[in-house]
């Protein structure tokens, strides 16, 4: 049981993506310490925003 229990996890570890789980953290961390009216006037973009802006970054 514990076999499979170990299985599971290890596919689901294999599954995510590590740069996105980092980037996520550090933006709902700094948002942690941004005031309501700083996160309402500029909005961090998320992993896919920024993913494509640095994509668009390098085609240039």
């Amino acid at each position: 049981m514990t076999r499979i229990g170990l299985l599971a996890l290890l596919l689901l570890a294999g599954c995510a993506d590590p740069a996105h789980n980092l980037y996520e953290g550090i933006r709902q961390s700094n948002d942690a310490k941004r005031t309501p009216q700083d996160r309402a006037m500029q909005p961090a973009p998320d992993h896919d925003s920024y993913r494509k802006s640095l994509e668009s970054a390098d085609s240039k």
